[in-house]
């Protein structure tokens, strides 16, 4: 057991370096080009992750596959709606209206209820496919991703003025 928590968190690691490394490599990119192709960086690295955290059989395996990918299909416009908001916050932070203020929290709650909606949606289809604990231990990775790119969006995006 020690041996995969070790084994996920340095894959987590070097997905994190390897996702750092793509933002800081593009310069010349926008902001939402930088944002999309963290993005795809990120969406790929995390099928690896999961897989390598979660011991699944042959047919749990066969169950579940199907059904994350459904999920993350259903999470990705959520995702890109954030790195949007983000990408508008940036390009407007210093001239920032309270209007446009108001305006994006409230996109970005309503992106943070999505989130929680397609969780929640899920949940049953999941212990369909596999034991209760293996539900609980993609519950408890998929959030520790999100935390991830979620503290590294936070150092790059400044407080508003």
């Amino acid at each position: 057991m020690k041996a995969n928590k070790s084994a996920v968190v340095g894959v987590g690691a070097l997905a994190v370096a390897a996702l750092l490394g793509l933002a800081a490599a593009a310069p010349a990119q926008t902001v939402k080009e930088t944002l999309e192709v963290t993005r795809q960086a990120i969406e790929s690295q995390r099928r690896v992750l999961v897989s390598g955290a979660i011991p699944l059989t042959d047919a749990e395996a066969d169950a579940f596959w199907p059904l994350y990918d459904d999920y993350e299909k259903e999470r990705r416009p959520l995702d890109e709606s954030a790195n949007q908001l983000m990408a508008d916050f940036l390009a407007s932070a210093a001239s920032l209206t309270d209007a446009q203020a108001k305006a994006m929290v409230e996109k970005a709650l309503e992106i943070d209820a999505g989130k929680l909606r397609v969780r929640q949606a899920w949940l049953g289809r999941m212990l369909k496919a596999i034991p209760p604990r293996k539900v609980a231990r993609f519950y408890q990775i998929d959030n520790k991703l999100d935390s991830v790119v979620r503290a590294d969006l936070a150092k790059q995006i400044p407080l508003v003025p």
